[in-house]
């Protein structure tokens, strides 16, 4: 079942300030709510006899941060946040709790690799979508067969509810070329053991080397990345002569040496770079990542910084 069949319903605000909302065909649940110690008594009342497992999200509306956690009691854990958060989310104003309407001898929430995986799973939904995410991504859990199952349902069940909300409008594909937070992809290159002496949004210094930070654009023949410029300092120009990087911030992270992507656009078409703009493609699938120029594939795999696949 895809996303968009399990429907949605929510209600009018009340006078707390309590927004609920819920998958029609699915299981779970959603209550928005405000720091309040009376709207989170309401909210457990509604499901029942506490300890209640689930999902929360912070916000800090002023400032787009988020903190994401998971707990085996809501109760319990977001009292603790209204009355002495932490010094991250000090000044959260709202939050969204994540259930099935059903406590801890009934939930399937109830099941911590499951919670821990679903946490893991918002901390990079939330990046992708330009948040400024206070929680690290925790440990990730084995899961048998069933606790897939029911992770993958409640992922589909997550996206319903929260963009509904326009609390997001980015989803992962989990298709191996998701988008990595620019943070993340900095930490990834320097565990990896590269040298950065400078990071930016869009260009950085690798090993002494200028690379150019591209996430690229989708098109049917994959993420599209364009050279253009004449100019010394130019992304063009760095690649006619060889010099420098390209680094694609998807998946495992490719870091590709523009001497290579030169060497085989040339090969096509010698004339390459006589024009204003040169498009590439980076085609991500199972076992392999390929850069399509002019319909012609090079396997670049071996240029990611992570294990691929």
């Amino acid at each position: 079942m895809s996303s968009r069949d399990y429907g949605f319903l929510d209600n009018p605000a009340n006078g707390l300030g309590i927004v609920r909302a819920r998958t029609l065909i699915g299981n779970l649940r959603s209550w928005e709510l405000p720091r309040s110690e009376q709207a989170l008594a309401i909210i457990i009342n509604e499901i029942g006899r506490s300890p209640i497992p689930g999902l929360y999200i912070l916000f800090d509306s002023k400032s787009k941060k988020v903190y994401i956690g998971q707990t085996e009691s809501i109760k319990h854990r977001l009292t603790t946040h209204i009355k002495t958060p932490e010094s991250k989310i000090k000044n959260w104003d709202r939050a969204i709790v994540i259930n099935d309407g059903r406590n801890a001898t009934q939930s399937d929430f109830n099941d911590e690799n499951i919670r821990l995986t679903l946490e893991n799973y918002l901390v990079k939904l939330f990046k992708i979508n330009r948040y400024n995410v206070t929680t690290a991504a925790t440990r990730s859990p084995s899961l048998s067969a069933t606790q897939k199952t029911w992770v993958n349902t409640f992922k589909d069940e997550i996206i319903v509810l929260l963009t509904r909300k326009s609390k997001i409008n980015k989803v992962l594909t989990e298709r191996g070329d998701d988008e990595i937070n620019n943070d993340d992809a900095k930490k990834i290159i320097r565990q990896a053991g590269h040298a950065i002496q400078k990071w930016g949004k869009y260009n950085a210094k690798i090993d002494d080397r200028r690379t150019f930070i591209r996430p690229g654009s989708k098109k049917p023949a994959g993420w599209q990345v364009t050279f253009r410029g004449s100019k010394p300092n130019s992304f063009k120009t760095h690649l006619a002569q060889g010099e420098g990087f390209l680094l694609m911030p998807r998946g495992p992270l490719l870091l590709i040496p523009l001497e290579v992507i030169k060497k085989f656009v040339q090969g096509i078409d010698t004339t390459v770079f006589k024009r204003d703009t040169i498009d590439i493609f980076l085609h991500f699938d199972e076992q392999k990542i390929a850069l399509v120029y002019k319909k012609n594939e090079l396997d670049i795999t071996d240029y990611t910084v992570q294990t691929f696949p």
